[in-house]
């Protein structure tokens, strides 16, 4: 058993509530259209154009749902990179039912008007589903929050005003500093650092996107926000009675975009949508769904879509494969299958069911570090009394190879047993960093830790042996921290049917679409193949609660392949990708996902090549997580000739450095690789 010991912490803590909160100030932070931004997603072979409202790869604005971009310049819009067009819109929506009031206003209502049920539809997709206000200009639907993006950025190319949503790779598109960082400790704001989903200056993968949305601008039910009295003969719903001004369900998302350009994760792009509830009333029947538009080809008569619910997935196909070219003159292209699936959404964590059957009941990504637990004895007997072993043990790896198992100390909140504090070198249970034990999850809010080059020093959380969120391995950094739940809303029609009309822009229309869509009615009948004029989908879940102050994750993956079976292959490696916490966490799970090509299962040193060398060599090694390396050659009476690698952190994945020998004599050389505990030495040789 080890006695946690780090610094002067006492390590005592009461459970905390699972709830989620936004991190931004509705007072200061709301959605105006003069914050929308339009940029390029174009991390691998996907590139679209997307907009900071829930929208991307809208049709007829290049380039839209091209697969797969090989050769483009982000700054060339018109590029196509030998690829064509697969996807003509995504679009992000939430409906609720709710309480619409006119007892209350029975001036306007009439007396003896009693209240009705309303529902609420928030959505902004192109011009088919912008929703205009009848009383003035403004846009009725999702808008982007100031101070999430530059809004002073000069194209790089023209010199002329261009403001583009926050992305990770190009840092003139930054804000001076972000909002929802403003009270971090140690460097309020994050300046001049790129505000990563794992943490400060922190990109999960080659570009990640990060920008904030609400719908408070929806007035569709407000009183004397446009007009006088009620907007709507249906109803008033005010999410905040203290707040008139805010419109809509009083929800705010947090939209971020991860795109992987190595040789598994280049045909993918995976979306996180984080809604929370910011208004003053509980949401007790809430719809998430995506809007997805097929666009394979400009002909588009024989498209077909299939969906797969066991897997949460959507398949969208051409009968014959080739693509007409969207501008005149350009050559056909051969067409890819299409993958659209569900990969998590946060159900209620407090009903006492095991929702999505993995042994773990009521997890949660927005809990505290639950109560500690000393010993491997005592882990195994809480565990025991409180999952279900039979479906823990058949969903993930055996026990004795969790980390916090082998840690000996695990804290409940942490479900899935994997977030471990510090190196141990000589299990005793305490942090000794003179010793030179580095730090492993215990990095503080920020997801940092000393040796990251963003690092100005401790931050709430760091080195007090309890999980925070923020830190690798826990919470809303967790994938597998999650009470997933399935696909329950799927509704397949053509383009021309949905865009018919005000059918996009009509509550009762769509909250019908949506409703009536459900997988469990008793009614339901399964949508066939489309094969005819544009298939168009509706896919999500619900009816779940969202009370106020709490959140809710929404996450999908778009992805590419050149038939059937190669689409379905790329399904298991995304979910691979996904359960890994994109690539920065072991395997935990049982499944035969080809998750040994995401992410290696061990630490290893490969053998430099080539070897003998002349003055340069490449050395290559392989992390099954993030850690902290340190990576020096040494001459053969052991003094270090050169340090490659000092301290930095590395994501888990394969990585290769380049070692140039030039003012070294010819002889035997050893290049070790330190991380933690881990040692491993290999000789090369030098031959000049």
């Amino acid at each position: 058993m080890k006695n946690i010991a780090l610094f002067s912490v006492c390590l005592f803590f009461i459970s905390q509530t699972a709830i989620g909160q936004s991190r931004v100030s509705i007072d200061e932070y709301r959605g105006t259209q003069e914050m929308i931004a339009r940029g390029i997603l174009e991390g691998n072979a996907i590139q679209t154009n997307f907009r900071n409202h829930g929208e991307h790869s809208r049709w007829g604005d290049l380039p839209w749902g091209i697969w797969p971009n090989l050769t483009c310049d982000r700054f060339d819009p018109t590029c196509t990179g030998g690829g064509g067009r697969h996807i003509d819109g995504v679009g992000f929506i939430v409906a609720a039912k709710v309480v619409g009031e006119q007892a209350k206003w029975s001036y306007y209502y009439g007396e003896g008007a009693r209240d009705t049920t309303l529902n609420p539809v928030i959505i902004n997709y192109k011009a088919a589903g912008i929703r205009v206000s009848p009383y003035s200009s403004n846009i009725w639907g999702w808008l982007p929050l100031n101070g999430f993006h530059n809004i002073s950025r000069v194209d790089p190319i023209t010199f002329s005003a261009s403001p583009v949503p926050a992305t990770s790779d190009d840092n003139t598109s930054w804000p001076n500093s972000w909002p929802d960082r403003l009270s971090e400790t140690t460097d309020a704001g994050w300046p001049g650092s790129w505000n990563g989903f794992r943490g400060k200056g922190l990109a999960t993968g080659n570009q990640e996107t990060f920008y904030v949305m609400d719908d408070f601008s929806d007035h569709e039910y407000s009183f004397g926000q446009e007009v006088e009295g009620p907007h709507s003969t249906f109803g008033v719903y005010q999410p905040s009675p203290s707040d008139s001004s805010m419109g809509g369900l009083g929800i705010q998302t947090e939209v971020r975009t991860f795109q992987f350009n190595d040789g598994i994760g280049k045909d993918m792009l995976f979306t996180h949508y984080r809604m929370t509830n910011v208004s003053e009333k509980d949401l007790e029947e809430v719809w998430t769904s995506i809007l997805l538009e097929s666009g394979l080809g400009v002909e588009e008569d024989d498209d077909n879509a299939q969906l797969f619910p066991e897997h949460n997935m959507i398949m969208l196909w051409d009968s014959d494969g080739v693509g007409e070219p969207t501008q005149v003159g350009s050559d056909t292209y051969d067409l890819g299958y299409v993958g659209f699936m569900l990969l998590e959404h946060s159900l209620d964590e407090t009903n006492g069911i095991d929702d999505d059957n993995d042994g773990i009941i009521d997890e949660s990504k927005f809990n505290g570090p639950g109560e500690l637990i000393e010993g491997q004895t005592a882990i195994e007997a809480y565990l025991n009394a409180n999952y279900n072993r039979d479906r823990f043990d058949n969903v993930f790896i055996p026990l004795d190879e969790f980390p916090a198992y082998q840690f000996g100390s695990w804290w409940t909140g942490d479900e899935d047993l994997d977030w471990v504090p510090f190196e141990d070198w000589n299990e005793n249970g305490i942090y000794e960093p003179d010793l030179g034990e580095e730090l492993i999850d215990d990095v503080g809010r920020d997801g940092i830790g000393p040796g990251n080059e963003n690092y100005m020093g401790p931050d709430e959380g760091e080195a007090d042996g309890i999980p925070t969120q923020g830190e690798p391995n826990f919470g809303e950094l967790d994938m597998l921290e999650a009470e997933n739940g399935d696909l329950t809303v799927y509704d397949l029609n053509t383009r021309p049917y949905y865009e018919s009309g005000n059918n996009l822009r009509d509550d009762t229309w769509m909250f019908d679409r949506i409703f009536n869509s459900q997988i469990s009615n008793p009614d339901f009948v399964m949508p066939g193949t489309i094969v005819s004029d544009e298939p168009m989908v509706i896919m999500g879940v619900g009816p779940f609660e969202l009370p106020v102050n709490s959140s809710s994750y929404f996450i999908t993956a778009l992805f590419f392949a050149e038939d059937s079976t190669e689409l379905f292959k790329k399904r298991e490696q995304i979910l691979a990708i996904y359960e890994s916490d994109y690539g920065q966490s072991i395997f935990l799970t049982n499944s035969e996902e080809d998750g040994s090509q995401v992410v290696p299962t061990e630490i290893s040193l490969s053998q430099n090549y080539p070897n003998p060398f002349n003055p340069t060599t490449n050395i290559e090694f392989s992390l099954n997580t993030t850690a902290s390396v340190n990576l020096a050659v040494y001459d053969v009476m052991g003094r270090e000739v050169s340090r490659l690698i000092s301290g930095q952190n590395y994501s888990a994945g394969s990585h290769s450095i380049n070692f140039d020998a030039s003012g070294l004599s010819s002889g035997i050389y050893f290049y070790q690789l330190k991380i933690g505990r881990f040692i491993q030495t290999k000789k090369m040789m030098l031959i000049k």
